[in-house]
């Protein structure tokens, strides 16, 4: 079974940054060159993935089959597309590319690139979609059995466009093109909060909430669930900065905790901030231990700034207040936490899932 190696497939991207600012395509034809620059410049941010992906893959080991995704695909020359991605694009592109092509973490994880392979029969939805899965199709079957010095031309062509975009927003997932109303999205929320992964999607949730009200001007770091403080960096988990100064840390539980956790957490945060947000997740169980208006209270007496308030009721004030933009901004920016955070597959799966069945992506 082929597999493109992963050391080789990094030296061709090396090379491909000094050999593609600028190039033009003298063997592709004029329909090869305007199906790849739909792809690479088109707003189907999978596709755009699964186009260099197999481009990159084909350069390095020419026995692979172009429309393979998955190991398993029934193609003579099947690899996984996945591996290849996320281990030797996604690094590359974020340090050498200014995510041009989006910015992606896992782009395998989004609906379209989990199939065996890529094929017209694959479930995406209609309209626009529809007809890059199946433009997608033909250029990768049509390349497929073409000669090294063309499978190289249409990388380069394919690299010299990517270099041509415009740093990446952020932006992980390709969401349907329907009003992302506070019904809908709060709907998608309630889907994904049901399970907590550990606290991961609260966090998530949590960061890109925040991220999302302090805007530009400020940074909102996301640390991994139940590891803050594990870095001399890290006070809660998460904090948020204006410049270099720490504003505002929060603790995010979403689990069984008592009296103890709370006076923990707030002191790791006096040591670098006069105040913590303490936010309780949906699983989140306080012990008899714990009665906020005390300790809020006694904190304050002793000049320390103490507020509870729960994931839900953040979401009930926040979200209302978003533009449709800035809910768009607030889904992107989870999955791009998911990442940050480190979170596990299982949970990022979750994400894309609640996705889905919400209707905000393709089913």
């Amino acid at each position: 079974m082929p597999a493109p190696d992963h050391a080789k497939a990094l030296n061709v991207l090396k090379a491909a940054l000094r050999e593609a600012p600028g190039f033009k395509a003298t063997k592709l034809t004029a329909k090869q060159q305007s199906d790849i620059k739909a792809i690479i410049l088109g707003t189907h941010l999978t596709f755009r993935y699964v186009l260099i992906t197999a481009l990159l893959a084909k350069v390095t080991e020419p026995r692979i089959h172009m429309r393979s995704l998955q190991t398993g695909a029934d193609l003579d020359g099947a690899y996984d597309a996945r591996s290849l991605c996320h281990k030797v694009w996604v690094p590359f592109e974020h340090s050498s590319l200014d995510c041009k092509l989006g910015g992606s973490n896992e782009p395998y994880l989004n609906k379209p690139a989990r199939f065996p392979s890529i094929a017209k029969t694959n479930a995406v939805r209609g309209g626009n979609d529809k007809a890059l899965l199946d433009r997608l199709y033909d250029l990768l079957e049509g390349l497929n059995d073409l000669s090294a010095q063309d499978h190289r031309e249409a990388f380069l062509y394919a690299m010299s466009l990517i270099q041509s975009r415009d740093g990446a927003t952020v932006g992980d997932v390709d969401l349907a093109p329907v009003a992302l109303t506070v019904t809908r999205t709060r709907h998608f929320l309630s889907l994904f909060l049901a399970s907590s992964f550990g606290g991961e999607t609260a966090v998530a949730t949590v960061g890109a909430v925040m991220a999302v009200r302090f805007g530009k001007g400020y940074q909102v770091e996301v640390h991994p669930a139940n590891q803050a403080g594990t870095s001399s960096n890290e006070i809660g988990d998460i904090d948020v900065y204006e410049g270099k100064r720490l504003i505002l840390p929060m603790e995010v539980k979403d689990k069984n905790y008592n009296r103890t956790d709370v006076d923990h957490a707030v002191g790791k945060a006096k040591r670098a901030c006069g105040r913590m947000l303490f936010v309780t997740g949906q699983h989140a169980v306080a012990g008899g231990d714990v009665r906020p208006d005390t300790l809020v209270a006694s904190y304050a007496d002793a000049g320390f700034d103490l507020a509870f308030i729960s994931v839900d009721q953040l979401i009930q004030t926040d979200l209302p207040l978003m533009s449709e933009a800035q809910r768009r901004t607030f889904v992107q920016l989870m999955q791009a936490n998911l990442g940050t955070m480190r979170a596990k597959d299982e949970t990022k799966s979750h994400f894309t899932d609640c996705l889905a069945n919400a209707g905000l992506v393709e089913d």
